[in-house]
């Protein structure tokens, strides 16, 4: 499946930063509260710094592949058996990903929003949008992100500011939380907010290479630059033992904003926020979903597996709760996005060595 248009950096970023802005304002700032207490704010900065050498160390090797992106590198080294194996692999790490969250976040948005409303119903709307956006394609998608996204980071900071007056410095003592070994732990287990930054390595052929440290490094650097303003934000609102027991951080935030007889229920902000970025995320994850198993098995067309593929997610999701990846923090997701963010890794390395087999092999017959 070949792709004849492209888009530009700034479209590429948008993206990659909404896959993690979501998770930011769904669950992290808790989750980071949980792992460090009253240090929770330091998690982000040192989760960003971990994804800047992660980044680095994966571009290091990625120098000497062109516009490849992993499929066309894994093709190229070892054949077209480990192009299959790399993409079914990554398609199936994505699938579980997304079951594990779709039903996550349909849950969120009925308790925000649409609380009568059957959890089956809320799913089938996220499955149309991403039914909608796999059809039309990356391009779209992308296109979308950057018109969309900074809206929603716009309703984000509104948010956060609207909280100013509630804010409470002493929230932040101890500095250190709940001690060093917390930060540390905390800041390796959350490094799976990072694992969309595989998606960049399929989407290469798309904004091209010469951009491609611009797209990686300025996405890590929003992202971590959200993922620590929300987390401070909410530790400076709420004290640490209230903290841990919030659900939806940003939700909570929200209702707390009251500007007179003018201003309430900004809460409706982040029902706004929430279902736009939401539904984005999940039609971008499915819509590389779909674009990785049509071009893992050549397939002239992507439309057609695209209903099989959305009945497959929609039944996984109901049954997942006898299954150990069932909630975004758990140890089986973890894993997965940790799995995630290391293939790209292990498929630039083996092309890597395998180009300079082949350049040796050449320097030698030439001799």
């Amino acid at each position: 499946m070949r792709n004849n248009e492209g888009f530009g950096s700034w479209e590429a970023i948008c993206l990659l930063i909404n896959m993690i802005f979501v998770q930011v304002i769904l669950y992290f700032p808790k989750d980071a509260s949980v792992m460090g207490g009253s240090a929770g704010w330091i998690i982000p900065i040192a989760v960003t710094i971990i994804a800047y050498i992660y980044f680095a160390i994966a571009t290091g090797f990625y120098r000497q592949h062109g516009n490849l992106d992993l499929l066309e590198i894994s093709e190229k080294s070892a054949g077209r058996i480990c192009k299959i194996i790399v993409g079914l692999l990554a398609a199936l790490l994505l699938i579980l990903l997304e079951v594990s969250l779709l039903g996550e976040y349909a849950h969120s948005l009925k308790i925000v929003s649409l609380d009568k409303s059957p959890l089956a119903y809320i799913l089938i709307l996220f499955l149309v949008g991403m039914a909608a956006a796999a059809y039309y394609g990356i391009e779209v998608v992308a296109r979308i992100s950057a018109f969309i996204v900074p809206i929603c980071i716009i309703g984000f900071i509104l948010i956060t500011i609207g909280v100013i007056p509630e804010y409470n410095t002493d929230n932040l003592f101890p500095i250190l939380g709940k001690g060093v070994d917390s930060i540390i732990n905390g800041s390796t287990v959350s490094l799976h907010i990072f694992s969309p930054l595989l998606l960049i390595f399929f989407m290469i052929p798309f904004f091209k290479r010469r951009n491609l440290n611009r797209v990686g490094y300025l996405s890590i650097t929003i992202s971590g630059l959200i993922m620590f303003w929300s987390t401070l934000s909410f530790l400076l609102t709420y004290p640490y033992e209230m903290a841990v027991g919030k659900k939806i951080p940003i939700y909570q935030m929200a209702r707390l904003i009251e500007i007179g007889d003018y201003v309430q229920r900004v809460e409706s902000v982040f029902v706004l926020v929430f279902s736009l970025s939401s539904v984005l995320y999940m039609g971008a994850l499915f819509t590389f979903i779909i674009h990785i198993i049509a071009k893992t098995l050549d397939l002239d067309r992507h439309q057609p597996i695209i209903l099989p593929i959305a009945i497959i997610i929609y039944s996984m999701t109901f049954f997942k709760k006898g299954l150990p990846f069932h909630l975004p923090g758990s140890q089986m997701t973890n894993i997965l996005c940790i799995l995630a963010l290391l293939l790209p890794i292990i498929v630039l390395i083996i092309g890597s060595i395998k180009k300079v087999d082949s350049e040796n092999e050449g320097g030698q017959n030439y001799e």
